[in-house]
């Protein structure tokens, strides 16, 4: 598998969003962009937007807007309007990917890109955004690329991730941006989004973490993982961790502190200068309680050739119940 860079005005548009919700949770971090853009647009779409987040609970968008698009064939050479708005084909394209959704979910959604998201991407464009980020964004993310293209010749991934589950080996693709930031944001396939803000040890952890979602059937571990949410520090880390970390249910909270010590497995597997029981203590806010156990268990308990990822994190499970 190789691992290559790819640029995308329609995904770097969608991470834009994040920052024009007015959250600081985005804008400390794209201050400069935030000032010039948000000032633009109309007191209308304003409105639209606080009441968008209002009604999600959270003002983290691109994911869930990123992770549509890219069902889409050839999404990053089409018209994004036209695809936001074509909602048929979303459905269609998402329901033959692994990621579930309820009907009532798309609705929600379908009703943001109409009301909102539409309205709200057509004021930027009229106000030029498309040559502000082809003059100033684009120069810098092709600069990345051709850094990120050559560090990561180096790394080979698919046969440590294939270790722990059945691992499609087609060539995983990092779309850069430059609004993705604090965010890495697994895509449809073997793709994730990046940001050019990141060191390249830490694109290449975005790649080791982002290609092990979803890590099990979480219909054969629901058990496991209900155990695991009545405890008494998980609830807690849960309860309190920032709603624009994106884990608004207890079970995708779980999978993703098993994602992270996966992750982090591998890049100490690949020998990334990394302190993973310092890192885990910081990450997200310190949010990732099970992940140092589960780190323990993979150094401690070498997983079966045969042996099924469910069967595996079922047995972690009961080690850390007991």
């Amino acid at each position: 598998m190789k691992i290559r860079t790819e640029i995308s005005y329609n995904l770097d548009l969608l991470c834009f969003l994040n920052i024009m919700t007015a959250d600081d949770y985005y804008v400390k971090r794209h201050k400069e962009a935030f000032d010039k853009w948000y000032p633009k647009l109309s007191d209308t779409i304003k409105v639209k937007i606080s009441e968008m987040i209002a009604k999600q609970g959270y003002s983290m968008l691109a994911p869930t807007f990123t992770l549509f698009i890219s069902s889409l064939k050839d999404f990053n050479n089409r018209n994004l309007l036209e695809m936001l708005n074509n909602h048929c084909e979303i459905v269609s394209s998402m329901n033959n990917t692994q990621y579930i959704f309820e009907q009532s979910r798309f609705e929600m959604y379908f009703s943001f890109f109409s009301e909102t998201i539409v309205p709200l991407i057509t004021e930027l464009e009229k106000n030029r955004f498309y040559e502000f980020w082809k003059e100033f964004q684009l120069p810098l993310i092709k600069a990345k690329c051709l850094q990120v293209d050559n560090y990561m010749q180096d790394y080979k991934v698919d046969d440590l991730i294939s270790q722990f589950r059945n691992f499609d080996s087609a060539d995983c693709t990092v779309y850069m941006c430059s609004f993705a930031n604090p965010h890495g944001i697994k895509l449809c396939g073997n793709n994730l989004i990046s940001d050019i803000a990141y060191s390249t040890d830490t694109i290449l952890s975005n790649v080791t973490h982002e290609l092990f979602h979803p890590a099990f059937d979480f219909d054969i571990v629901k058990q496991s993982l209900q155990k695991l949410s009545e405890k008494s520090w998980v609830i807690d880390a849960f309860a309190n961790q920032n709603p624009n970390s994106g884990y608004h249910s207890m079970d995708g909270f779980i999978e993703e502190h098993i994602v992270e010590a996966l992750g982090i497995y591998v890049l100490v597997q690949l020998g990334i200068d990394i302190e993973p029981y310092e890192y885990f203590k910081t990450h997200d806010e310190g949010s990732h309680v099970l992940s140092p156990h589960f780190y323990k268990y993979l150094c401690e308990n070498k997983k079966g050739h045969s042996q099924s990822f469910e069967d595996y994190f079922m047995k972690f499970a009961d080690s850390l119940i007991k």
